[in-house]
């Protein structure tokens, strides 16, 4: 026998006991594998299941699976891990505990020699290859009615049952998979890793800096995979959209792997009208957005000529964004209609957004600047003499992409600096703080957050504005506000975000604060005027209404000059509750009490049967803990 003849025979007899063996039986060892946690078995089992019978749905259903999961088994797959650092003890998809090497402050390791291109080339040469295996098993399935129930001991989780549609779902991913695939494997990013970590250990990676070092990086390198790109992209739609329209149509009793919520219906919907504009825009040109009439699309202008990504980068500054630096609000052609303050917003909730401004234009004692700015944001102007101590000129809420305003500068001056600063989601607070008795302005006080510490003296004019680190979101901060010869105040201010217009009142203490300063009132028949919004609360001094400090009190001593009945009397002009108390007694921590009664409105008294010579303690205090002008009185 000639051995050309020989060599088919033995290929025969080699694969026989293979065939011998159903797919479902394959199947079923297959499973008995993934019981066992047994990945590579259970793959082996699988392909030997699709090879038996190329058109068993189930079995191209598991295959597809596994094939994804050994990836780490395989040589191409561990070869890799090897060399990006991963230790091979711990490489389990079941239980993974592998991880790159950490130095002793816990920082990433580089491993010695590997550049980032690495990582899209293992994508397109190793993991592309089995994305495509599994995506031809999936797209092998045709039953809709194909249900596979997984056990609770295949998963490692819970039993779960797999559908048609969840099935099309999947291969929608792994075709959106091979598209990302090809597209950043177009895409310059020759870089070392120990060059990156070299410049994060020495504090000088950033954006910035590193566009700066890298000039070819994130260029478009090679129209090799444009075509597999679209053929992927279009696939992901196609698959998606079967999908979609399979599992919305479940019966609402059936739970699946991925399940309808009728909650998502309408960004769901959204979400489809925006693949089928894409699509579209690949056969007919540019299309109109659905859900944005504004906007047109053109997809085709990525698989026509490819996205250098480098050239829609903005400029930045360290990991900040200038604005008004977007190269190319259509993105290469592919968008048209997007706004510059559209995109810059979405970029603010990703990145530090900063203002640029021009060179000013002076006129006499007038400085006239603008600044690049996001519409709806939160704007301090300052400005400095020396770039050291930067003083507030204007706080303001831009309602555009450029800010311009008028700033006077000072007679003389021949040299001022400015910048912008956007606040924009903390808590700030802008006011002025005032002598409550004269109404003048006190520079110098101190407003401080008693939630994060920050704090800002007040200016010539009494004004402030105080900038914490707190989010908009706690609404609410209590303030201290003290300044030398005057009573610290604490209040809770509320807001979202900017709390302006805050006009806060200091006042000196009374001279009859404590206890011990008492003021003398003599006779049957005696009145004294005063104000108690300075005044505080004395250690030891007695619980007003007894349960409580209204905080403001003021103590006055009187002794009855006959015997008689006598009606003590506190009224106020602008202050509600006032507290009136008398007591017995000549220290502060053992006084005895007569009476201690918070007003009605704006008034309050007590009347009083007394001896000649009786001595009595009078306290004036308010209930709400305001304070304000009063009159107390003594009448017979």
């Amino acid at each position: 026998m000639k051995l050309y003849n020989v060599i088919p025979l033995i290929v025969a007899l080699l694969a026989w006991p293979a065939h011998s063996q159903t797919a479902d039986a394959w199947v079923s060892q297959g499973r008995s594998y993934l019981a066992a946690q047994d990945l590579v078995d259970a793959n082996t089992s699988f392909a030997q299941a699709v090879l038996a019978s190329p058109t068993n749905n189930t079995a191209n259903a598991f295959y597809a699976a596994t094939r994804l999961l050994t990836l780490p088994y395989q040589p191409a797959g561990s070869n890799f891990l090897s060399r990006i650092g991963l230790p091979a003890t711990g490489r389990n998809i079941y239980n993974w505990t592998a991880s790159p090497p950490k130095d002793t402050n816990g920082i990433l390791l580089a491993p010695a020699g590997v550049n980032a291109n690495e990582f899209p080339a293992q994508l397109r040469t190793n993991v592309l290859f089995v994305l495509a295996g599994a995506i031809s098993n999936l797209a092998g399935i045709t039953d809709s009615n194909l249900t596979i129930n997984l056990t609770s001991n295949e998963t490692c989780v819970a039993a779960i049952a797999i559908d048609y549609g969840d099935l099309k779902l999947i291969q929608a991913g792994l075709s959106a998979a091979e598209y990302f695939t090809y597209t950043i494997n177009a895409e310059n990013l020759d870089v070392q890793l120990a060059a990156l970590r070299a410049l994060y250990t020495s504090g000088q990676l950033s954006a910035s800096h590193l566009l700066t070092g890298y000039p070819q990086l994130f260029t478009f390198t090679t129209t090799n995979d444009l075509e597999n790109a679209r053929t992927t992209f279009t696939n992901a739609i196609d698959t998606y959209m079967l999908a979609s329209d399979f599992i919305r149509a479940r019966p609402t009793n059936e739970v699946r792997l991925f399940n309808y919520d009728p909650a998502e219906a309408k960004s769901e919907g959204d979400f489809r009208l925006v693949l089928q504009d894409l699509k579209n825009s690949l056969v007919d040109g540019a299309q109109i957005f659905s859900l944005n009439p504004a906007l047109t699309v053109d997809m085709e202008r990525q698989f026509a000529n490819g996205v250098n990504l480098r050239g829609l980068l903005p400029r930045f500054d360290a990991n900040a964004i200038d604005l008004g630096s977007l190269p190319d609000l259509t993105f290469g052609g592919m968008v048209d209609g997007l706004r510059q303050a559209d995109i810059e917003n979405f970029l603010s909730e990703h990145f530090t957004m900063l203002p640029v401004g021009n060179v000013p234009t002076i006129a006499g004692e007038t400085a006239s600047l603008t600044f690049s700015t996001l519409s709806g944001h939160y704007y301090v102007l300052e400005s400095s003499t020396n770039l050291t101590r930067w003083e507030i000129d204007a706080h303001f809420t831009a309602v555009d992409v450029a800010s311009s305003m008028v700033n006077p500068r000072p007679p003389g001056e021949t040299e001022r600096f400015y910048r912008l600063r956007d606040d924009t989601g903390l808590m700030t607070f802008a006011g002025i703080v005032l002598d409550q008795t004269t109404s003048n302005a006190i520079a110098g006080a101190q407003v401080a957050s008693a939630w994060d510490g920050s704090s800002v003296l007040t200016d010539a004019s009494g004004r402030f504005y105080l900038n914490t680190t707190l989010p908009s979101s706690y609404y609410e901060d209590e303030l201290t506000i003290s300044a030398p010869g005057y009573t610290t105040v604490h209040d809770y201010f509320y807001g979202d975000g900017l709390v302006s217009g805050l006009a806060i009142q200091l006042s000196p203490p009374p001279g009859n604060d404590d206890f011990a300063n008492r003021v003398v009132l003599t006779g049957g028949s005696v009145s004294a005027s005063g104000n108690n919004a300075g005044a505080t609360v004395e250690s030891g001094e007695p619980l007003d209404a007894g349960f409580s400090y209204g905080g403001r009190s003021v103590w006055f001593t009187w002794t009855a000059p006959s015997s008689g009945s006598f009606v003590f009397s506190v009224s106020t002009t602008n202050v509600f509750y006032p507290i009136l108390a008398l007591y017995t007694g000549t220290q502060i921590t053992s006084l005895s009490t007569i009476t201690d009664v918070v007003g009605s409105g704006n008034y309050a008294s007590h009347t009083l049967n007394a001896s000649a010579g009786d001595s009595f303690q009078i306290e004036v205090d308010d209930d709400l803990g305001n304070g304000g002008a009063y009159t107390l009185s003594i009448a017979q």
